[in-house]
This record gives C-alpha cells, sequence and structure tokens, in this order.
C-alpha cells in the first residue's frame, strides 16, 4: 500500500514548479543606431536601443560622450564594420554594426553582471527585472551611487526611483549642495523636478541675494518654470519694483510684465503704477499703442478705466467709427455702455438709413437693450406704421401685442 506522504509529494512539487518565477533573462539581443551630435559645444554620440525585454518591446535613446564608446568614432565620418562595448557595473553592451559617415546601425548583446546584482540585493534590492538591470547599465546606476544616496536619507528609493535620478542627474554632490543651502529634506520627486526645472543651488544663492530667501522648493520650481531670473529680478529692481512678493514676481512674469513695458508706460505719464496695476494692464492688453491711440482721440484715462476699456473691447478704431458720425464727445463710462449693449457705429449708420439721425447714445442703448433695430422699423412700415418717435419704438417693441391691436386696417 502506498503511503499517502507518497501520493502527495509529486503534487506538491508539481506546485512548487508552477509558483516558481520565470527564469531571468541572462542576455538582451536587439538592433541600435547611433548618431553623431553636438551638445553643449561637446561632441556627443545619440544612441537608441530597441529590444524584447521580459516579454516586451522596449525602446531606450541615450546620450553619451565619445570617450563612453571606444571604438565608435562617428566624428571621423569614416565607412565600415564596426564593433565597440559600453562596460558598467550592472552589465556590458557588446556592438557590432556598419557605420556611414556621422551614424552607425547594427546589433547589440546585453549580459549582466551577476555580481552586481549580488551586490544589490545586500543593498535591499533582490527583486531587480532585466528591464531594471538593462536601464542601469545604460545610465550607470552603480552599487557606489545606491549606497551614497542611502546614506544621504533615501533608503526608500525604488529601483524605479534609482533610474530615474540618473537619467535627470541627480548625484551626490546634488544632494549635498541642496542640504548646503537649506534644503536637506527634499524627497526624491522634488530632487529631479530641480534638476528638470534647473534648480540649481547657484540658482537658490543667486536669488537669495535679490532677497528671495527660504523660499519653499514649491516656490523654487515655479521660478524656473516661469523664467524668473536673478536678471529679470536685477532689472525690475532698477524698475522700481524691488521688493515684489514671490508670487508677485512670479505673476508679473506670467503675464509679461517687463522693464521696458513698464518704461514705455512711465514715458506715457504712468509713472506711479502698482504690481497689480501693471499685472492688469498686461492681462487685458493696455498697451503703449493703445493708451497712445486713444490720447489722440481726447481721452486721458487713468490706469483702472483704460483696463475696463480693454475689458469690454472698446478701441480707438471703433471710437474713430463714432466721431465720424457726429459722436465725437463721448465719455469713457458711456462708450462703455455702447459697447457692453451692442452699440456701434454699424448699428447707427442702419438707423440712420432708416430715418433715426442724431439719436442720443442713451436712446441708441435703449434701442439695443430691447432689441429695436432697422429691420425691426421696416417691418412696422410695411403696417404702415411711419414716422414713430425712438420711444414709440421702443415700446412697440416692449409690447409686441400692441402693434398687432393698433395696427391700422
Amino acid at each position: 500500500m502506498r503511503s499517502l506522504l507518497a501520493i502527495g509529494t509529486p503534487t506538491v512539487m508539481l506546485a512548487a514548479l508552477a509558483l516558481s518565477p520565470a527564469p531571468q533573462q541572462q542576455t538582451v539581443e536587439g538592433r541600435w543606431d547611433a548618431e553623431a551630435r553636438s551638445w553643449d559645444d561637446q561632441s556627443r554620440v545619440q544612441l537608441d536601443l530597441r529590444a524584447e525585454i521580459d516579454g516586451r518591446r522596449s525602446h531606450h535613446g541615450n546620450t553619451f560622450r565619445t570617450e563612453e564608446l571606444p571604438g565608435l568614432d562617428l566624428w571621423s565620418r569614416g565607412a565600415g564594420p564596426v564593433q565597440f562595448q559600453l562596460t558598467r557595473e550592472a552589465g556590458t553592451i557588446a556592438f557590432t554594426g556598419e557605420q556611414e559617415g556621422d551614424e552607425a546601425s547594427g546589433r547589440f548583446v546585453w549580459t549582466r553582471s551577476d555580481r552586481f546584482v549580488e551586490r544589490m540585493a545586500g543593498l535591499g534590492y533582490s527583486g531587480l527585472t532585466t528591464r531594471d538591470l538593462f536601464s542601469m547599465t545604460l545610465l550607470d546606476v552603480t552599487t557606489g551611487f545606491v549606497t551614497a544616496m542611502q546614506e544621504r536619507g533615501y533608503r526608500a528609493a525604488t529601483a524605479r526611483d534609482l533610474i530615474r535620478m540618473r537619467i535627470h542627474g541627480v548625484s551626490a554632490e546634488f544632494v549635498d549642495g541642496l542640504a548646503e543651502a537649506g534644503y536637506d529634506d527634499l524627497s526624491i520627486d522634488d530632487l529631479v523636478r530641480f534638476r528638470i526645472h534647473g534648480v540649481s543651488v547657484d540658482y537658490i544663492t543667486a536669488m537669495a541675494g535679490y532677497g528671495y530667501t527660504d523660499l519653499s522648493g514649491e516656490e523654487l520650481v515655479r521660478f524656473r518654470i516661469h523664467r524668473v531670473t536673478p536678471e529679470y529680478v536685477e532689472t525690475m529692481a532698477a524698475a522700481g519694483f524691488d521688493h515684489l512678493t514671490a508670487d508677485d514676481i512670479v505673476r508679473m512674469r506670467i503675464h509679461g510684465v517687463s522693464p521696458q513695458f513698464i518704461e514705455q508706460l512711465g514715458e506715457l505719464g504712468y509713472t506711479d503704477l502698482s504690481a497689480e496695476d501693471l499685472r492688469k494692464a498686461r492681462i487685458h492688453g493696455v498697451s503703449a499703442d493703445f493708451i497712445h491711440d486713444m490720447a489722440g482721440l481726447g481721452f486721458e484715462l487713468s490706469m483702472d478705466e483704460l483696463v475696463q476699456m480693454r475689458i469690454h473691447g472698446v478701441s480707438a478704431e471703433w471710437v474713430g467709427g463714432f466721431a465720424g458720425l457726429g459722436y465725437d464727445d463721448l465719455s469713457s463710462s458711456t462708450l462703455r455702455r455702447m459697447r457692453i449693449h451692442g452699440v456701434s457705429p454699424d448699428f447707427v449708420r442702419e438707423m440712420a438709413a432708416v430715418g433715426y439721425e442724431s439719436v442720443p447714445t442713451e436712446t441708441l442703448i435703449r434701442f439695443r437693450i430691447h432689441g429695436v433695430d432697422a429691420d425691426f422699423v421696416k417691418e412696422l412700415e410695411e403696417h404702415n406704421f411711419t414716422g414713430l418717435s425712438a420711444e414709440d419704438l421702443v415700446q412697440a417693441r416692449i409690447h409686441g401685442d400692441w402693434m398687432r391691436r393698433s395696427r391700422r386696417p
């Protein structure tokens, strides 16, 4: 008789085999293309690799210094077979192919470093995938880099975090410099965002020199995103704005308030404007040209009045259209109301064409409010209602049934 143990053993073994992970790729084979590039006045090589890794298609593009790829000299503009190797702690990539001028292509074989896998496991990274190891080879993620990051408090960094930091150039020196500048509690996301947007120790120091100390990481990133540079701060200070808050200077930069814009307004007599005045002027399109053109029409307006004019779409050309129709002494408030209600030079001409000339502006506005237009006048005339006063027209429009009751036979 077979024992229960003997019967159960094969089942347990089969279950264990089913749960075992698929063997990890030791090598990766694929195709590569390379092209000579100039970056920061230095000779570089743009290298693109395509392969199938862990059952998925993968594409990696990286830029290398020419000395990192001995055996590949695209700058020689030569032609013929090439063979070179990229050796990193995480693995080695052997390249073979053909060069044609400043381009080359061919096939590659990547081989992982088992020693690196063991050392990374000792640092807490025991589940690295082939994709992780391949990326770490290309980006030169070393155990020294990992150790340095852990020593600086980043022990919870994932493999993807390590790769992201290397992609964007986060180094131990970068972290140390930020710590010395007072930023010693940044997350990995913060560090990466700093690198992406160009928040450097030099930038932080320069901004502090203009009074922007103790800025948060988020504020520094906002400064860089909106191009608040030391040069911009200096020129704004020279224009009289040397005590702007972080929010104010960002908003001014967003809306294009420049020293040149401030100078142009000053030459037109607007010399005591606040940061908010300038920002609103830029938002609503109060330009030096607009002010000059309105002054040519006889309007000497405050900045608030100019902003209100632009908000409601009052332009010098539109105002000039009324002057030619005999409306050459309109106030800014009247012009705004006319614009709001749609009283245009064309509307005035159309009403004049049906017998309503030199109509007061308030009446024109009432016409538009109640829908009195040239077509309505013509409709009344078709029913023998002629010679109506402006007030009759308004009342007829308001009381549409009045027209039907009073229709002449």
